[in-house]
């Protein structure tokens, strides 16, 4: 392991200097112009509300509160195994479609990313609910006991927020007025990441079993900085991936490597990258806004692993059983990739454009 990280944090030096000068000489002058302002606050919705009274969407429908038996694996090699860790009763909202909409529903798991529950999250449920498509949003901090895991990602295991989104599906399953064989799911950011690898076919198949996963998915700007080697998505199923060429909170380009094996593999699978756009920049009214705690790597090299979890030492090239997350974890901080201070928000159409690209792919894919 020694010599797996000198050996890497010689090679990361030279790449982060190449990468901050590059960077530097191609700040566009619009973005010297507009420089974005800092907020403490922004459309965050009370947790504890939504938990417990029924929201209304713009357009007029009434949720349901429910709760959702879920886990917290600690891993992907774990909950490939069966190890699924403590129990949780997850909180959220179901919004059925007016009444007038042919039942059973197509629908959609809508979970959020590092910020927790906000108003975008309520807007994507109208949006989708107008089109004839069942949602519920789950709110997978408040449980727990975690407000936001913005500058502290460790509070909760991707591996666990992926679980959710399945636990969810089975949630949906369990219910008459919601199609069985009809279900998509959706996030942003952290939440973009836990839809991506719930329809990964390991963890997939794993949880649902073969071929009864997710029918589609629309990962917004989600971070692809872990991947399983083999590329799979679960069977019959489409991905949808929108990022922005501007994002600096996640790498776009890691992104592009992930669905691309994907396409030559001969899934399903379109990314679709927005000239100009932010991280989070399906947020509608919120203007590029900084988020100073937001902790950040865009130079940390693509983590793998195999279909069991296990990960892929990058100085060997080769699966090593022995190598541990937390070795990971310490390599990014010894080898100075991580940073803090990234900048969210859209600008002009860019949330109209995102929601109605998700909208018509759902409708395409569920409503068919």
């Amino acid at each position: 392991m020694a010599r797996f990280y000198k050996s890497a944090r010689l090679l990361a030096l030279p790449l982060m200097l190449f990468s901050c000068q590059v960077l530097a000489q191609h700040v566009s002058p619009e973005a010297k112009a507009k420089p974005p302002v800092v907020s403490k606050s922004l459309s965050h919705l009370d947790s504890a509300q939504f938990a417990d009274k029924p929201y209304v969407l713009s357009n007029g429908i009434k949720g349901i509160v429910v709760k959702i038996p879920s886990h917290s694996p600690v891993d992907y090699g774990p909950l490939l195994k069966g190890e699924l860790g403590p129990p949780v009763m997850l909180t959220g909202q179901l919004f059925l479609p007016a009444s007038g909409s042919k039942r059973p529903f197509p629908a959609v798991v809508e979970t959020p990313g590092s910020g927790g529950l906000d108003s975008v999250h309520l807007a994507h449920a109208a949006a989708l609910t107008s089109a004839g498509i069942a949602v519920v949003v789950i709110d997978p901090f408040f449980s727990r006991g975690i407000k936001n895991t913005v500058a502290n990602q460790n509070q909760l295991s991707f591996a666990a927020s992926a679980y959710d989104v399945l636990a969810s599906v089975k949630f949906l399953r369990a219910r008459k007025d919601i199609d069985a064989e009809r279900i998509g799911a959706t996030g942003g950011s952290r939440g973009g990441t836990a839809v991506l690898m719930a329809e990964a076919a390991p963890v997939s198949d794993a949880i649902l079993g073969p071929g009864e996963g997710l029918r589609a998915v629309v990962a917004g700007y989600p971070w692809c900085g872990v991947q399983f080697h083999s590329g799979r998505l679960t069977a019959h199923s489409s991905l949808l991936v929108m990022q922005g060429d501007h994002d600096d909170w996640v790498s776009y380009l890691q992104c592009q490597d992930e669905t691309h094996a994907m396409q030559v593999a001969g899934q399903d699978v379109v990314m679709e990258l927005f000239p100009g756009a932010r991280h989070s920049f399906d947020r509608e009214g919120v203007p590029p806004t900084t988020i100073p705690d937001a902790v950040t790597s865009l130079t940390f090299p693509t983590v793998y692993m195999d279909d069991q979890g296990q990960y892929y030492n990058m100085r060997t090239g080769k699966v090593d059983p022995l190598l541990p997350a937390q070795a990971i974890a310490q390599y990014s901080i010894k080898g100075g990739f991580l940073k803090k201070g990234v900048t969210i928000g859209s600008e002009g159409t860019q949330a109209k454009e995102f929601s109605d690209e998700m909208v018509n792919f759902f409708k395409a894919k569920l409503l068919h």
